[in-house]
């Protein structure tokens, strides 16, 4: 999975289905599962979210029969089952796979600090997805303090740890907190991963949003693009993942007055999310949202 990290999802996926074609050829249930668990990645990382979730299955079934249904490597798949779950908009599924994962991890006698940082880095997404920011940072925190004791505060699994809290305090209303952070890891982020990575465009739009909050919008539209384009080299033009990009280069547009071209910019992101996320994704609802306001302000409702 180094190339999903790396942010070079098109040889991840070539990887991946290589490794898939391997195990097929040669079955065995460790290699099977660690063959899809990299498929999975590969395509939840291309936003392809339907297509994740049946790898991960995959994945989960030879695990348990190779390791037990209460091993590790389980709990790392619950875990990645969440995260899709949790991409397509299905919170409750993604709810009940990271107690699933949790509930295994912990219940070892040193639980992986890596892994199980990783859990509460998903739950405090989950929450913030279901906007119950107060819980979303607890988690957070939980996440950046078990993650830092381990690695140091400066590896840059802390530094995506921050990123995702900054996100949270900015959804608290602490803004200048938020600020603070994404400005204290963003160039550390764009250094180890390289300026076009996508957690680094993800870094990038959150500035960008605090930016546009105090009034800028020449940095904050600027900070938009640079992150759009990040991602839709890495991730292709058509991933869903580029739908809140989109959503936010639109929020920018719309407040500069260009009317047009904000609204075309939220039918592109609707057009990206349908049929890739459930009907009532909180980031679909949002950005069907803002193109009602935009037509109800111009009269074309």
């Amino acid at each position: 999975m180094r190339s999903v990290e790396s942010g070079d999802i098109a040889t991840a996926l070539v990887h991946a289905r290589d490794a898939v074609a391997q195990a097929e050829r040669h079955p065995t249930d460790r290699g099977t599962h660690l063959a899809f668990r990299a498929l999975g990645t590969a395509e939840r990382s291309r936003g392809r979210y339907t297509a994740a979730e049946r790898a991960f299955q995959h994945a989960l079934k030879a695990a348990e029969a190779a390791l037990g249904p209460a091993s590790y490597e389980v709990g790392e798949l619950w875990n990645d089952l969440g995260m899709t779950y949790k991409y397509a908009g299905r919170l409750a599924d993604a709810e009940a796979a990271y107690g699933r994962a949790l509930a295994i991890i912990e219940s070892e006698t040193t639980p992986d600090a890596d892994s199980l940082a990783a859990l509460y880095h998903n739950l405090g997404g989950l929450s913030h997805a279901r906007s119950d920011f107060a819980e979303a940072e607890g988690h957070a925190r939980r996440s950046i303090e078990i993650r830092s004791g381990a690695l140091g505060t400066r590896d840059v699994a802390v530094l995506l740890d921050r990123s995702a809290h900054a996100a949270i305090l900015d959804g608290l209303g602490r803004f200048d907190e938020a600020e603070a952070e994404i400005l204290d890891i963003l160039d550390d982020l764009a250094g180890t991963l390289g300026d076009d990575h996508p957690e680094v465009a993800v870094g990038r739009n959150n500035l960008a949003a605090l930016l546009q909050r105090r009034g800028d919008l020449d940095g904050a539209e600027r900070l938009y693009r640079q992150a759009l384009k990040a991602k839709a080299d890495r991730l292709g033009p058509d991933s869903p993942e580029l739908a809140v990009a989109i959503n936010n280069l639109g929020t920018v547009l719309r407040a500069r007055g260009r009317v047009a071209d904000a609204r075309a910019q939220y039918e592109r992101a609707i057009v990206l999310l349908e049929g890739a996320v459930e009907p009532d994704h909180p980031n679909l609802r949002a950005i069907r949202r803002n193109l009602d306001r935009l037509g109800a302000e111009d009269g074309s409702a």
